[in-house]
């Protein structure tokens, strides 16, 4: 009886190590290299590694060297089972605002491992609210959009590329 205790107590501590330990800015920096393989940059942020996740504030994102949204806070969470990206307050840069709409009040990633075949994406902010999954093997990007009047309005060539079904708008991409 003391050996499976002794047994269950050592594993434990091995993952709770594994957790703590995680090089959580490698991963961010190897994120970042795979952003950079598409033209696309953020700099300019701080990082704030905690016990078991990354925070990173004041982002600038630039695509093809222009500047195009500013990202106030990410934080990643990352376990071994379960990891989560939570986005806050992103501005998209003047020169987009009128083709985007112009604020994301939360964007929240998400991939566990018990559904490893796709990744889910919660958002929401002046375009209305969107929730969506990736296909992680079909590289397919689908969702449903609930939009605003704001996205109504402004902004209705963008739900154009939206398909509607039943007076809801549904977003269907393969990459």
């Amino acid at each position: 009886m003391k050996f499976i205790i002794k047994t269950i107590l050592l594993i434990s501590i091995f993952f709770v190590s594994l957790l703590i330990f995680l090089p959580k800015e490698n991963l961010y920096n190897l994120f970042e290299k795979e952003l950079f393989k598409h033209n696309i940059v953020i700099s300019e942020e701080t990082r704030n590694e905690k016990l078991f996740s990354l925070n990173i504030n004041s982002s600038e994102v630039y695509y093809e060297g222009i500047n195009t949204a500013f990202i106030e806070d990410i934080d990643i969470k990352t376990f071994l089972i379960f990891s989560e990206v939570n986005v806050k307050k992103i501005s998209v840069s003047q020169s987009f605002k009128n083709f985007l709409p112009s604020k994301i009040e939360k964007l929240k990633i998400s991939h566990s491992l018990i559904d490893f075949a796709s990744i889910k994406i919660d958002s929401s902010g002046d375009f209305g609210e969107f929730k969506g999954t990736y296909s992680i093997f079909d590289k397919n990007i689908s969702g449903e959009l609930v939009p605003s009047k704001i996205m109504k309005s402004k902004y209705s060539n963008i739900l154009n590329q939206f398909k509607v079904k039943e007076g809801k708008y549904y977003y269907e991409y393969k990459l």
